[in-house]
């Protein structure tokens, strides 16, 4: 190759990064407008706590099924996957109160666009900012009550399979 070398693939820990990063990221300063930057604490919260409670009731119907595995093993699962996982195992177990749960999935496939509001919400944005802060109030609001509705319909499927157990079984109720 007449004295040069040949190109090698650089590592990519090894390729030096650019310290302006300030330029395009925004960060969030809650000396500014500690309301809103609560509003956004509540949206990101709400959502995580929606995703956790579908990930325990995706892996409480797959235990039933047989198909048990780790709350770790949903990690790399969007909010959507896992819907998607829960309605199929509701379908398959005869879930008693289907319905419901459909009407709770289907208000949930919106929730990853309603936590995105987040991000395009402008902060300092003059008299728009209250509003805006109270938009994020009420997204989180939403997604705290249909966190409820999944926790609340969970529940009720332990129990009557609980009570179903036990009166099967001869044991009194």
């Amino acid at each position: 190759m007449s004295g040069q070398q040949a190109s090698t693939p650089r590592d990519p820990a090894s390729v030096p990064l650019r310290h302006n990063l300030s330029v395009a990221i925004t960060p969030l300063n809650s000396a500014r407008d500690p309301e809103r930057a609560e509003a956004i604490r509540e949206v990101v919260d709400a959502f995580r706590n929606l995703r956790a409670s579908v990930a325990r009731f995706v892996l409480m119907l797959e235990d039933i099924r047989g198909n048990a595995r780790s709350l770790e093993a949903t990690t790399g699962q969007s909010l959507g996957d896992l819907l998607s996982s829960l309605e199929d195992h509701a379908r398959a177990l005869g879930f008693s109160r289907l319905d419901d749960l459909m009407l709770a999935i289907e208000a949930a496939r919106s929730a990853e666009q309603q936590r995105d509001l987040v991000f395009q919400s402008s902060p300092g944005s003059g008299s728009g900012s209250g509003s805006d802060t109270v938009s994020l109030q009420h997204v989180a609001r939403g997604l705290e009550r249909l966190d409820a509705s999944f926790v609340g319909l969970c529940v009720e499927h332990v129990l009557e399979r609980h009570y179903r157990d036990r009166a099967s079984s001869g044991v009194p109720v």
